[in-house]
């Protein structure tokens, strides 16, 4: 793939997966709920994933190699966040299932990771990153509106992060050969229909949830 093609690609599926995020229901309490545990649920394997990624990294690439455990280091204890996030709402994770989205959303990545090439793993963080760099901002901004800023740890952390975060990812893929970029694409694509079945989950919940209190 052309640096080009990889870049329009990759603009393609984001511009729909942050047009999705953008319409989810954030005023509504519940599927903010939700949505901030199966956060949670996901963002703990990522210093883990990240860790896989780097191990199985050829030694001949210890560029890659550092860079991950480096990532890694930068995602320590980012899950945590989540359940301040919670506290607020005066909730606890036990309360919030873990979704079969969810596992599918980071059980695929050690699939990626350990079967296909660790490079891969760039799909999922590419996904996240350039999403929160792109509308975590404006989000934010309306969840801090109604709630106040302890509610909202994580999307404030990941809107000011990942701005750099994501354009370092960009840079980086664009130098890999096109076999691997082809692949990073793929698990792009994967990686933004599993999310967005996790909103859609979330949402379903918080429907849910208002027939209940309705009743």
């Amino acid at each position: 793939m052309s640096k080009s093609s990889v870049f329009n690609e990759l603009s393609s599926i984001l511009e729909k997966a942050c047009q999705h995020l953008v319409d989810c229901p954030w005023e509504d309490k519940n599927f903010y709920a939700a949505w901030i545990a199966q956060t949670n649920y996901y963002s703990r394997h990522t210093t883990r994933l990240l860790a896989l990624a780097g191990a199985l990294t050829p030694m001949e690439n210890q560029e890659m190699h550092n860079r991950f455990l480096k990532h890694a280091a930068e995602e320590k204890g980012h899950e945590k966040l989540t359940l301040l996030d919670l506290k607020y709402f005066d909730e606890k994770l036990e309360s919030f299932p873990e979704m079969p989205c969810t596992q599918s959303f980071y059980q695929t990545q050690y699939y990626w990771i350990e079967h296909q090439d660790p490079m891969a793993f760039f799909g999922f963080i590419l996904y996240l990153e350039c999403a929160a760099a792109k509308i975590g901002g404006p989000i934010t901004k309306r969840v801090e509106a109604l709630y106040g800023p302890k509610a909202c740890h994580f999307l404030r952390v990941h809107a000011e992060e990942d701005v750099d975060h994501a354009a370092e990812a960009i840079a980086k893929v664009e130098k890999f050969p096109p076999n691997i970029q082809a692949m990073i694409i793929e698990n792009l694509k994967q990686s933004a229909d599993n999310y967005e079945n996790i909103l859609n989950a979330c949402a379903r919940y918080a429907q849910k949830a208002a027939g209940k209190a309705a009743a």
